[in-house]
């Protein structure tokens, strides 16, 4: 399996461990942790290098979507694979994130082999 380097964008520490756990159950293991929105902009723009961005929409500082709008207006952050991991089942934020090409939106708990099926 090809490692995939993961930035995890959550505030939550139980929802924290809870992904990791199942990320970890997928055979994922390099896991960045960014506790607010704000913070996953300036690791990203940092230069941290990461394959997926595994995205909550209900966050501090900056919220999810607006993390991904200025993530899609970034040509260095544009390409990055995004997926996001939220409870929310509001059909416009179901839309908001289709608009803005993510590669899946996934409900939480974080179940390890649908994250897989979208990694392939």
């Amino acid at each position: 399996m090809t490692r995939t380097r993961i930035l995890l964008v959550e505030d939550n520490a139980d929802d924290v461990e809870l992904t990791r756990w199942a990320l970890a159950e997928a055979g994922h293991t390099d896991v960045t942790v960014a506790p607010d929105g704000a913070e996953a902009l300036r690791l990203l723009k940092g230069g941290l290098a990461v394959d997926l961005v595994l995205l909550d929409l209900r966050l501090p500082l900056v919220d999810g979507l607006e993390v991904l709008a200025r993530m899609r207006s970034d040509p260095a952050l544009k390409p990055l694979k995004v997926i996001v991991l939220t409870s929310s089942e509001n059909p416009k934020d179901v839309a908001a994130c289709q608009a803005l090409g993510v590669a899946a939106y996934l409900g939480k708990p974080l179940d390890g082999a649908a994250l897989n099926r979208h990694l392939g």
